[in-house]
């Protein structure tokens, strides 16, 4: 095959013409694999015409069959109106930069002297610049129609020979019926029905004009008396020639007209198959880069002209960004355009070319705004070619998309800093419930045992102020920890947690815990299974020993005393593993989601009226995720639960 490595096989647009015929899944599943080998972006385009209405329900059936087997395989479905398929057809891939062509073959019907053409055959004269791959009814086989030689000249040698064969077999025709004694109205209809045929295979207005010319002179010169002069002597032949060119000149301006309507149905769909392909991309669009992005593209793809686009964050204009076309040489002069810039940005108007706004610059500015909120401006380039009407149609209606998902991209955003203001308020709110309710209990119990041993500590024994002693210590103790774990959570919340990251036994940093907590596990059957082996990590240890403490402290608040807390420690799959366990009434399923969150206390109290405030777990999940490791917690079996958290095991050498 020729013809399809000469050109950039990337990002190419793959056209699959859609049709009801049984064989026409067979042509989309070759275009969807031409689509996935050339990666690029397959279109399904199907051509309503006039007869569709009279098709059968089989057929509209088989129709929507084929168009949703398309849409399956990733196509994007595009439909026009018009009676020429082929013109329809070659019009849409020109306005929409297709680079390659899949259609199905078809027969060609024999004639008395030659067969007519192929809706193929036609396809490749109204577009010869284009790739096509035709797909046979037999066999799966892909064929390559090497694509013909284009040039003006070329076109205007087959608009010539057309015209003149039309006007030789009319001519012959008409001699025929003057031999044959036909009037001359009949002969007038021949060169009529030429003028038809000329006006609708050729492409330029001329021709057709040319014909209604030459057709009344040639009806004058070889029709008329006296034959063979441009004289006649029948008074009513003036009025005859009269008619005739106004009906010629009637024709042809009917026939042109309806190419255009039908070039203009063609860029109408494309436009607007832009703007649907706007939305969907928005639509998958978060940020403001992205929206940008599509922006860009889109309108790249629909005006073929270079852009620029200069965000703002509300009050400035940031530096712009660039989107040049390759064939764009002019350079892009910000000095020059400056002045516009700012203006379409301050008043929220269109500046620049082609406006009575600064009118000297290159580029036509447009603000990107939603009501009184300016997102950016984006300026096309004009440089003497201005837009016509329905480009700056078009041209509005994406900016207009883009403003409103860049409005929607900023309430998102708003909404979620709320969102974020709300919890942390919320938050805050805990805490300071938290901090008055369960920090008052302590406080209420060291401030009575303080009054006593100041007004009756005479009249108490020993045994008393000792047990008051302890309650006091105990009691600070409480509130050092809990202090203790709200500075750390603050720490590791702002990022001001620095890690001293040493190789630590792990029996070390457990038995660091234990003493810590001093006869309060007396109160408990504690105990703690460690392994024969030595068990290394790299942590902080300060931080691992909290971690241990917070655990165990859990444990001891959630179960009655006498219960039995147990912390065991093993080596499995590179990481080492401890587990603090009890046999107390557990955590119902439903809160077991929830407890790593900061301040979340599931609305338990302890036996000793204390809550927790709710940061001991949270600040256990930060520590350990900063030191790469995990936590997470589980039911014990048959009664109690499990908290286990695992951490890179550091192998180290015996020499060490």
């Amino acid at each position: 095959m020729s013809g399809p490595g000469q050109r950039n096989r990337n990002n190419r647009q793959v056209l699959v013409c859609l049709s009801s015929s049984t064989s026409n899944a067979k042509v989309i599943h070759a275009a969807a694999k031409i689509a996935d080998a050339f990666q690029g972006t397959l279109i399904a385009l199907f051509v309503e015409t006039p007869a569709y209405a009279l098709v059968s329900d089989d057929d509209k059936k088989r129709l929507r069959s084929n168009m949703n087997l398309a849409e399956k395989l990733g196509a994007r479905l595009d439909i026009v109106n018009g009676e020429d398929v082929p013109y329809q057809i070659a019009e849409y891939a020109r306005l929409s930069d297709i680079s390659c062509v899949v259609i199905g073959q078809t027969n060609t019907v024999g004639g008395l002297f030659r067969k007519k053409k192929s809706l193929t055959d036609r396809l490749v004269a109204y577009a010869p610049d284009l790739d096509y791959f035709i797909i046979p009814d037999y066999g799966t086989k892909v064929f390559f129609a090497k694509k013909a030689q284009s040039g003006n000249n070329r076109d205007i040698l087959r608009n010539c020979v057309i015209f003149l064969a039309a006007l030789g077999l009319c001519t012959l025709v008409g001699l025929l019926f003057s031999n044959l004694g036909f009037t001359d109205a009949n002969i007038i209809m021949v060169y009529l029905l030429g003028l038809l045929v000329v006006s609708i295979f050729t492409t330029h207005r001329a021709f057709s004009l040319v014909w209604a010319v030459t057709s009344v002179l040639l009806f004058d010169l070889l029709f008329t008396t006296p034959r063979f002069t441009f004289y006649a002597y029948g008074t009513g032949y003036p009025v005859t020639f009269v008619v005739m060119f106004a009906a010629a000149f009637i024709i042809s301006t009917l026939a042109i007209r309806l190419k255009q309507n039908a070039s203009q149905s063609a860029k109408a769909a494309q436009r607007m198959g832009v703007v649907l392909e706007t939305d969907r991309q928005l639509a998958k669009a978060k940020t403001r880069d992205e929206i940008f992005s599509v922006l860009a593209g889109q309108l790249s793809q629909l005006l073929k002209r270079s852009l620029v686009i200069y965000p703002s964050d509300g009050e400035t204009l940031q530096n712009p960004s660039f989107y040049p076309t390759a064939d764009d040489t002019v350079p892009y002069r910000a000095d020059k355009e400056q002045e516009a810039v700012e203006w379409a940005f301050r008043q929220h108007k269109r500046a620049g070319a082609t406006t009575e706004t600064y009118p000297q610059t290159d580029y036509l500015y447009y603000s990107l705004r939603v009501q009184e909120r300016v997102y950016g401006v984006v300026g096309v380039a004009v440089h003497g070619s201005p837009l016509d009407a329905s480009e700056q149609s078009v041209l509005a209606s994406v900016v207009g998309e883009c403003s409103l998902a860049l409005e929607n991209a900023q309430n998102a955003k708003e909404k979620e800093e709320s969102i974020l203001l709300a919890e942390n308020e919320r938050l805050r709110a805990n805490l300071l419930r938290a901090v008055s309710h369960d920090l008052r209990t302590p406080l209420t119990s060291i401030l009575g045992n303080a009054d006593n041993l100041i007004t009756s500590s005479d009249t108490l024994d020993n045994t008393t102020r000792n047990q008051i002693y302890q309650d006091i210590y105990d009691d600070a103790q409480w509130l050092k920890g809990m202090v203790e774990n709200l500075l750390s959570a603050s720490r590791m919340n702002e990022g001001k947690l620095n890690l001293n990251i040493t190789t630590e036994l792990v029996d070390d940093l457990i038995g660091e815990a234990v003493r810590h907590l001093g006869k309060r596990l007396d109160a408990f059957d504690f105990r703690w299974n460690r392994p024969d082996q030595l068990l290394f990590v790299k942590a902080d240890a300060r931080l691992i020993v909290q971690v241990v403490l917070n655990l165990l402290d859990n444990a001891m608040k959630y179960a009655p005393p006498g219960s039995r807390i147990w912390i065991n420690t093993c080596r499995e799959n590179g990481e080492v593993h401890v587990s603090v366990e009890d046999n107390g009434p557990g955590i119902p399923d439903d809160q077991k989601p929830l407890i790593f969150d900061l301040f979340y206390t599931g609305g338990n109290p302890t036996g000793d009226s204390r809550r927790g405030l709710g940061v001991g777990l949270a600040l256990c999940q930060s520590i350990l995720k900063a030191h790469d490791g995990r936590i997470w917690v589980s039911d014990r079996d048959p009664q109690g639960v499990r908290f286990e958290f695992a951490l890179p095991e550091e192998e180290v050498n015996a020499h060490e």
